[in-house]
């Protein structure tokens, strides 16, 4: 049996080799992006601002971070923000409204996927869970309404 050898002046293949490496090294960035979004945990979210509920989303991300989006009907038709871990289950979420309103929320989980947050904005309680069943986080959002109605300062975990 006679092996051939490669001649090292045949380079007709590099164009194909070229773009097969520029394929996977592209290919590499986007496996990450989507790699983000497989580890990623979004879980359904509620919040309660002066009376008003916004019913939307958290994501929890593995890099200890995550986003927030929020939508209902009312004076606030929005809100979203970022949340980032500063100890072991708890941390602190910045909120921007469509109304202009800017506020931020600490946070604490309950377990690895489910939290709530309270905070203050325009002398309200602001209160948001997530990864909860309604009868559940309606304990919480009833505290946040509750410490609102008699006038104490917001309760922060």
């Amino acid at each position: 049996m006679k092996l051939q050898a490669v001649v090292p002046g045949s380079w007709s293949s590099l164009p194909a080799i070229s773009l097969l490496c520029a394929g996977l090294i592209s290919g590499c960035a986007d496996m990450e992006h989507v790699g983000w979004h497989l580890a990623s945990s979004t879980k359904p979210a509620l919040m309660q601002i002066n009376g008003q509920r916004l019913e939307g989303d958290v994501q929890l991300r593995p890099d200890r971070t995550g986003a927030i989006r929020m939508a209902g009907e009312g004076s606030i038709a929005s809100c979203a923000g970022s949340l980032r871990f500063t100890a072991v289950n708890s941390g602190a979420m910045d909120m921007r409204c469509s109304d202009g309103g800017m506020f931020d929320l600490r946070f604490a989980l309950v377990n690895e996927v489910k939290g709530y947050a309270f905070g203050s904005y325009q002398d309200a309680t602001v209160a948001l869970t997530f990864g909860m069943e309604a009868p559940e986080a309606q304990a919480y959002l009833a505290r946040a309404s509750a410490k609102a109605a008699v006038g104490a300062a917001p309760v922060t975990p």
